[in-house]
């Protein structure tokens, strides 16, 4: 066995969020485990690698915490993310029972309509801010209906989501911020009842099964959180990325045009190219090898999506955006235990988006741009398009 290869690359840095992918090579081609000195860390930057330590849930632990500080890994104690079984298996089909398949494939025609509803005005204006005009827009809507959320609390959330993810990185004043929105949110969902919620959503299905005994009180909480606290900025980033893609690559979006079909794979490309969840962490519970390389019990690992999930190990020509590539394989949205609850219902969103647009414009070219520097989801805080 060998020692594991010593990088200075801080993951978390500006410089290195703004632009990761080159590092993210680095990392890859340092070898299968590398230590961060910068933050104590070990990453896993490889396809095969990232995909067998998420699988592994016993070695590569959850319920020490997904995030690369103790406030926030104390904040997420007991939510369907860090926790393990029977308890995950108990959280998990709760709220499944909430986000069936089956359930979303039925929200296809009214998601489409509302797509349809809000791409349309924006196309016909000639140019728009993708991000707050639409990406956050659409899925801000449905999902805050679909909750049971009044716009105030919806609004709440939305910036809640955003803050989760912040709140995941190292401790800074980044980070100090994101806690102290998250722990008014988790006020505000310590307060709620069913009553806070309309009629038939799912947020009042939570609190009612709970006044029936479906579910421990203590589980609706856990519960609300885990879906509303990630849901809405994945998915804001999603739409935005893949805009930027399309934008950027109009050969791309002439495919779409020509092909509808090719949709439902160009939402799989976009969010392997540009994965709104870009670094994730685990806790490794014993001694663990990759090829000959050493990550030893009782580190911190970085699970780091975006390296894998550009990996030319496992994809060909991987920095390519390619909507004729299958990347149904990709981690975007995590893999084994822990993979994401909600993803049906993100693609649904995203594809619904993605089809009013390629069937009303001609070109995209973009204008003005800003990154959102999130420490743990890659996307935009602005992104101007002009569409023909």
């Amino acid at each position: 066995m060998t020692e594991a290869a010593r990088s200075t690359v801080d993951l978390f840095a500006p410089d290195v969020a703004a632009e990761p992918y080159p590092h993210y090579r680095e990392l890859r081609d340092a070898g299968p485990v590398v230590y961060l000195e910068k933050l104590d860390t070990y990453a896993l930057t490889r396809y095969e690698d990232v995909r067998s330590a998420l699988r592994d849930w016993e070695t590569f632990t959850s319920s020490e915490g997904t995030a690369f500080n103790p406030a926030m890994n104390q904040n997420v104690r007991g939510v369907i993310l860090t926790a393990e079984p029977p308890e995950h298996g108990a959280l998990r089909s709760a709220l499944l029972e909430r986000l069936r398949l089956t359930s979303v494939r039925e929200l296809t025609a009214w998601f489409h309509e509302q797509a349809d509803e809000m791409v349309a005005p924006l196309v016909e204006r000639g140019g728009f801010d993708v991000v707050s005009e639409l990406a956050r827009q659409f899925p801000t809507k449905l999902l805050g209906e679909l909750i049971g959320f009044s716009p105030e609390l919806t609004e709440k959330f939305v910036i809640g989501s955003n803050a989760v993810f912040a709140a995941m990185g190292p401790m800074n004043d980044k980070t100090e911020r994101a806690l102290g929105i998250i722990g008014d949110v988790l006020a505000t969902i310590a307060g709620m009842t069913a009553a806070d919620f309309a009629p038939g959503s799912m947020g009042e299905s939570l609190y009612l099964a709970a006044e029936r005994g479906e579910i421990p009180h203590e589980h609706v909480g856990k519960l609300l959180w885990n879906y509303a606290g990630p849901a809405f900025d994945t998915t804001i980033q999603a739409i935005s990325n893949l805009v930027w893609a399309l934008a950027r690559d109009p050969e791309q979006l002439a495919l779409l045009r020509k092909e509808p079909d090719l949709v439902p794979g160009a939402v799989e490309e976009g969010l392997r190219y540009e994965p709104p969840i870009q670094i994730w962490g685990r806790f490794c519970r014993k001694d663990v090898s990759f090829g000959d390389v050493l990550l030893p019990a009782g580190s911190r690992v970085a699970i780091v999506l975006g390296a894998a999930n550009r990996d030319e190990r496992h994809y060909r020509d991987p920095d390519r955006f390619d909507v004729q590539r299958n990347a149904r394989d990709s981690l975007a949205f995590g893999y084994g235990m822990h993979r994401c609850t909600g993803a049906s219902l993100a693609r649904l969103q995203i594809e619904a988006v993605l089809r009013a647009l390629a069937g009303r414009v001609r070109g995209i070219e973009l204008g003005e741009s800003k990154r959102q520097l999130n420490h743990t989801v890659r996307g935009f805080e602005t992104l101007w398009v002009r569409t023909t």
